[in-house]
């Protein structure tokens, strides 16, 4: 469908929304406003943080340069209503999964206007290859998980989503699936093909090995997906020389980083906080026994808790975003979740251990990390020297090198932005033009001007 009261004839300026269920994420849309605006494109944040995700935050704000407003700023807070006041040229999302996203979009395409899943990490860090669950369920804390979201599901979220079927006219299949999803999100089972309204006009991955997951996930063609590179070697300040640095051994370095991923706030794994603590503080006492040091980078869900300051109190050293690098650098190995930063010591060349000890006995990772040359599932913290002795000195250079060439993105990955701005560019224009447009009839989306 064209949108009727877009001018096909001439240029105007060109406004792009990202929809969000909170402002979390907000660092993923403002590396984009640059480039959005160097092709006279507009880009704002909509959020539904008052729903309870981001909760005390003010209705309207900016953060950094990105104009951000939550659904509470909205005289009519439907969905509908927030396209009627917005009236986006196209869509901007992180994720598409949730009812509530999938609901925007219904409306987005009901409409006409361009959508785009932007992937916010790497997908295939994590076993999402098959129909069976990426993480073991801890039945009492995903209990606690799913019961502190009901009221919002019960008022909000479903009567949304709901309402958005409605609206659309959605067949009997898509009704069908809203309450087989809902079962089995009680249940911390998700099926591996994502409903027909979580896929958007266009999709951008980080890296090449995320291209097969979005097609088989989503339903995507090849030719809708477009690699844009990985914005987490400039987000963190990882420089380009650093790639590759660490295929020489470093016997000297003694730190080792511990990279997670919140599991314990979501009801995998770990049932309490007190768990997830004691697997940290094992962990450190261990290395130490062999002369080694925990540094532990924290998933930004912890800064949400008391969780850091109580490791630090256990004498764990909290490495911060700012640093991140720098510590990285100076480790002379990982131990990794299933964490898209994960990837980021294995860029650098670094021996990867893959926990699957105590807590995280038999916990599955994605082909991206298991292929990786120079890493190694550990299963027993007692025999970590012996297994980073090993991947010191018996490893293939010439595989590990091609890895990193197939796994760092497209580079230089600073042009990052840039990429997902032609995409966003050019869905606009053909949706433009449309297939209705009487030949000759043209549409102008300003090209890039030279950036600074």
């Amino acid at each position: 469908m064209v949108r009727p009261d877009v001018s096909t004839t001439k240029a105007h300026a060109l406004k792009v929304i990202g929809f969000d269920s909170w402002t979390g994420g907000a660092h993923h849309y403002q590396r984009l406003i640059d480039a959005f605006r160097a092709r006279d494109v507009t880009l704002s944040l909509v959020h539904i943080g008052s729903w309870g995700s981001d909760l005390g935050r003010p209705p309207t704000e900016t953060l950094g340069d990105l104009p951000v407003r939550d659904v509470s700023s909205y005289a009519k807070r439907g969905f509908p209503d927030i396209l009627d006041a917005e009236r986006p040229d196209a869509v901007l999302f992180l994720s598409t999964e949730t009812f509530a996203h999938r609901a925007f979009n219904r409306y987005c395409r009901a409409r006409g206007i361009p959508t785009v899943n932007l992937y916010h990490g790497l997908v295939r860090v994590q076993a999402v290859d098959d129909e069976g669950s990426p993480y073991k369920v801890n039945p009492i804390a995903h209990l606690k998980f799913v019961s502190s979201r009901l009221l919002k599901a019960l008022t909000l979220v479903w009567p949304t989503y709901g309402r958005a079927l409605w609206k659309t006219h959605a067949p009997m299949r898509a009704w069908q699936r809203f309450v087989s999803d809902i079962f089995l999100g009680a249940l911390g089972r998700f099926p591996f093909t994502a409903a027909e309204d979580a896929k958007t006009d266009a999709c951008c991955v980080y890296v090449a090995a995320d291209v097969e997951h979005a097609v088989r996930k989503y339903g995507f063609s090849k030719n809708e997906i477009t690699a844009v590179g990985n914005p987490d070697l400039v987000h963190f300040g990882l420089p380009a020389k650093a790639i590759g640095s660490h295929l020489e051994s470093r016997s000297e370095r003694r730190d080792v980083m511990y990279i997670d991923t919140g599991l314990v706030y979501t009801g995998y794994v770990f049932g309490t906080p007190e768990e997830f603590r004691r697997h940290l503080i094992d962990t450190k006492i261990e290395l130490a026994k062999d002369g080694l040091r925990l540094i532990f980078k924290p998933h930004p869900d912890h800064r949400r808790s008391n969780m850091l300051q109580t490791l630090a109190d256990a004498g764990v050293e909290v490495c911060s975003n700012e640093e991140f690098a720098e510590r990285l650098e100076r480790c002379c190995a990982a131990i990794v979740e299933p964490s898209s930063l994960g990837v980021l010591p294995a860029l650098l060349g670094m021996p990867l251990f893959l926990a699957q000890y105590g807590k995280l006995e038999g916990q599955r990772f994605g082909q991206v990390l298991v292929s990786y040359p120079r890493a190694k599932p550990l299963t027993d913290l007692a025999q970590f020297a012996e297994s980073l002795a090993a991947l010191r000195q018996g490893y293939d250079v010439d595989a590990t090198r091609q890895w990193i060439a197939e796994n760092a993105g497209p580079l230089p990955a600073d042009r990052m932005p840039s990429r997902v701005a032609d995409v966003v560019a050019s869905l606009i224009g053909r949706a433009r033009r449309g297939p209705a447009d009487e030949p000759g009839s043209t549409t102008v989306v300003a090209p890039a001007r030279a950036q600074r």
